[in-house]
């Protein structure tokens, strides 16, 4: 009899499981008082992407049912023509090619017929006439003298000679199709996600998911509120990326890329009027004040009326700011034509993205002032020759006094920049000096900071980031090249460098450089900011620790034995930290430094069957987090599929897994394993886990690589509701899916090795107050093997669904099955059952002291 459970355990054999422990656990969850209940469902939140129509992809299920316009080969062209400002082309009947069928208003893609004026391109047909001689002819509209388009095959070589052929570059003959182009920015994945929060709002906080189109940043506190940030031009975000929040910036770190970031987030401003000159300036004009300063990014989205080639939508860097309520960017396509007003129909300014500094890294000049005025503490050191002049510096840049003039300041003081203006050009800082008199100071000159070894770099382009102790942490993978945005890979995997304080743009090479190490087989994997300014280092093989920072920090390795495979598995419990390695998930107690691995057994020990079923190929992906008592860690895993032929023979087929589609979940109340969560979607995947929200909001979050953004633990109708597939221009919905829970007990013998006659069992299972209730229960018997079918909660319940909240004790009769062991499996059906205790009856089937089989 099992009154209550803790965990389960798949490692020892069932009849070796403590009372209390399950055999086995599946989308469930173990409350305070041991009872064991399906989980909550999975619910979306937004699923803010969806894929251009114009695409090379597989059809939606809408798009199914003839007539196709997707992932169908052009046809060749016949004949072509152009009479009475119509087009006509001849093609063969495509009714013999299943599904491939043209139709009025089809938006169709012409391509190689030659002749003036062109016909090639995106047209809407308006006839489709069958001329019954195996053809048909397309109709659409064009302007134009009427004439006869050559449609010639081009082959992809000339004859040079009688017998020589030589390539060319023509690859491609007359045709007409659907747009089967691919266009990467339509083709939407989430490649990067991250918490945020905007320190100007006290009540929200968003996720932002970063596809390789844009970044839409998501309102926990309220879903309808979405803000979508855009890249700069020619720029997206490759797989192998990470997003961080720090130092008020929002980074999107690309591997071996220059990084982006965004330094100024608001909410979306209206704008009022817009206008373009000929030198490609835009002027944007707001009815509010817009709070935008000079080198922030910004969207700029639903303008209108504005010539061919010259959109002046997109994102771009703010070039001026000559009022509060205006500023002006160049669209960079060079001469443009005068637009005096677009047309401005909801069109707004977004938070975009720029391009982090790169390149050559300019050594700090002297900054002299023409004036320093000190009042009430602030100094204000004003600069008549323009912004030019301090145009490098801005804001938390640290400055030393260099000469004094015939200020009170002293030589040496160090201050941090606390604004930057550009129109007056302007540097303040706070000081504790009294109050000048007259114009101010003057003869003063100032420098920032340099660097105390070979010089400062710019961010080298890393994969991932960690913030510690007020500054970034990245991998030393690349060197910065003069060139901007040019990075030379050292063909080093184990270093580390670390920024300056509060500054995200510069490094010290000499004396914030780390190596672990060096000359080994190891390279680093994640990195994790501990207490007391110390910095955990996880190598592939190793762990290091790094102490303090700048000329002071010390390095010192934990241990070689263990190491860790997945850098976002890494999180900290108290002053545990936990790990996925080779042999597991650790729990490593910093009590004792040298004592990584706590008792030298990991803790998946219990269900290590299943930690051997993680795909190790791609196990690098791996995510885990904490909430709620809770370490939720999403991992690769295999699916094993058994099969019985005819003759009994029994077969194991393995699916490899190539995503992270199952969650494993360890309680640290009951410290023990509590679930495998998994869902019944074929496309699920979990490419982050996030812990957000400020209030009732606050819960984990799944992100998977389809552009959806899902709260765990949310539905209480025992059903999945996950978007996994990105839609066609937002056209689709999002599918519900049955929970596949189920639970195992432990083997029950009785105490004995001896046979037993088993002949009944009771359930104590309870409905949850938000749905009626019912599930399966079988009974597998051991030597001699059986599998006994007990029908279901509601054939044992006078057939009737257990209503709400309502508890049943349910006996049920085996029938004196002969057997060694008995364990019960309960499959959820319908709601949210709890099942709060066990007991199954037998007795000995034989006592004899003779030889038997």
């Amino acid at each position: 009899m099992d009154v209550g459970f803790v965990g389960f355990n798949t490692y020892s054999r069932p009849d070796q499981l403590p009372s209390g422990m399950l055999a086995d656990s599946s989308n469930g969850r173990l409350g305070k008082n041991g009872e064991w209940q399906v989980r909550k469902g999975v619910d979306v939140i937004k699923a803010p992407f969806a894929s251009g129509d114009a695409v090379l992809r597989l059809p939606t299920v809408s798009e199914e049912t003839p007539p196709l316009t997707v992932s169908l080969l052009p046809t060749t062209i016949r004949s072509a023509s152009l009479a009475s400002g119509k087009v006509l082309i001849v093609i063969d009947n495509p009714a013999i090619e299943a599904g491939h069928i043209f139709a009025v208003g089809n938006t169709v893609e012409v391509e190689g017929l030659v002749g003036s004026p062109s016909p090639n391109g995106s047209h809407v047909l308006t006839a489709v006439t069958d001329n019954g001689d195996g053809t048909k002819t397309i109709e659409y509209a064009l302007s134009g003298t009427d004439t006869t388009y050559t449609t010639a095959f081009c082959l992809p070589f000339t004859l040079v000679d009688s017998t020589t052929p030589a390539l060319n570059g023509e690859t491609k003959s007359s045709v007409i199709g659907f747009n089967m182009v691919l266009l990467q920015s339509s083709v939407t994945a989430v490649y990067a996600s991250t918490t945020f929060s905007d320190p100007n709002q006290e009540n929200s906080q968003f996720i932002i998911l970063a596809s390789n189109e844009s970044a839409v940043a998501t309102d926990l506190n309220d879903n309808s509120i979405e803000v979508k940030m855009g890249y700069p031009v020619n720029e997206n975000i490759p797989l192998a990326s990470s997003m961080l929040q720090a130092f008020n910036k929002i980074f999107i770190f690309r591997d071996g890329q220059t990084a982006l970031e965004n330094d100024n987030f608001f909410s979306p401003i209206a704008i009022d009027s817009a206008s373009i000159n000929t030198a490609s300036v835009v002027t944007v004009n707001t009815l509010i004040p817009h709070n935008l300063a000079v080198g922030n990014a910004v969207t700029i989205s639903g303008l209108t009326n504005f010539t061919a080639g010259e959109d002046p939508n997109g994102t771009f860097k703010i070039d001026s700011v000559p009022s509060p309520t205006s500023f002006t960017y160049e669209t960079g396509v060079g001469s443009t034509t005068a637009v005096p007003a677009f047309t401005v129909v909801s069109s707004l300014i977004s938070p975009g993205f720029k391009l982090a500094p790169s390149g050559q890294y300019s050594q700090p000049v002297q900054l002299a002032p023409d004036t320093l005025a000190i009042t009430n503490g602030y100094a204000v050191a004003t600069f008549t020759g323009g912004y030019s002049l301090i145009s490098g510096v801005k804001v938390g840049d640290a400055v030393e006094i260099e000469s004094v003039g015939n200020s009170t300041l002293e030589a040496g003081q160090n201050f941090v920049i606390a604004e930057v203006t550009e129109s007056p050009a302007t540097l303040s800082f706070y000081v504790q000096e009294a109050d000048t008199t007259g114009g101010g100071s003057t003869n003063v000159v100032f420098q920032q900071r340099i660097s105390q070894g070979l010089g400062f770099s710019h961010m080298p382009a890393p994969e991932y980031a960690t913030y510690h102790q007020r500054r970034l942490v990245v991998p030393f993978k690349y060197a910065v090249e003069d060139a901007d945005d040019t990075f030379t890979y050292r063909k080093i995997l184990d270093e580390v460098i670390t920024s300056d304080i509060l500054d995200s743009d510069t490094y010290d090479q000499i004396y914030g450089q780390f190596r672990f190490n060096a000359g080994t087989a190891d390279f680093n994997v994640g990195l994790h900011s501990f207490s007391d300014d110390k910095l955990l280092v996880f190598n592939r093989n190793s762990i290091h620790l790094v102490s303090g920072a700048g000329t002071s920090a010390k390095v010192q390795l934990i241990t070689n034995e263990v190491g860790c495979v997945a850098r976002q598995s890494i999180i900290q419990v108290g002053n545990n930290v936990l790990f996925l390695s080779d042999n597991g998930v650790y729990g490593a107690n910093f009590q004792d430094l040298y004592n990584l691995r706590g008792n030298e057994v990991p803790l998946s020990s219990p269900i290590n069957s299943i930690i051997q079923r993680i795909n190790k190929n791609v196990w690098d992906k791996s995510v885990g987090v904490y909430f709620d008592n809770r370490y939720y860690l999403a991992v690769p895993l295999n699916e094993e599929v058994v099969t019985v032929d005819t003759d009994g023979n029994t077969s194991i087929q393995t699916n490899l897994a190539q995503v992270n589609n199952a969650i494993l979940i360890f309680n640290f109340i009951n410290k023990q394993w509590e679930s495998i969560d998994t869902t019944n979607a074929p496309n699920w995947n979990i490419s982050n886990l996030i812990v957000a929200g400020k209030k009732s909001d606050r819960a984990v979050y799944a992100v998977n690589t389809l552009g959806g953004l899902h709260r765990l633990d949310a539905r209480v109708d025992a059903t999945d509701v996950l978007a996994t597939t990105i839609p066609v221009s937002g056209t689709e919905d999002e599918d519900p899916y049955a929970i596949p829970a189920s639970v195992t007990t432990r083997q029950f013998t009785l105490g004995s090795m001896d046979r037993k006659r088993w002949n009944n069992l009771e359930l104590h299972v309870q409905s949850s107050p938000d749905s009626e209730s019912n599930l399966s229960i079988s009974a597998e018997l051991e030597n001699i093997d059986a599998t006994v079918d007990l029908g279901t909660l509601r054939s044992l319940n006078s057939d009737k669904l257990l209503e709400r909240n309502e508890d049943v004790s349910v006996r049920g009769r085996i029938g004196n099955k002969r057997a060694y062991g008995m364990q019960v499996t309960l499959n959820n059906i319908a709601g949210r059952p709890r099942f709060r205790g066990v007991k199954v009856g037998g007795a000995e089937a034989f006592r004899s002291t003779n030889t038997a089989i």
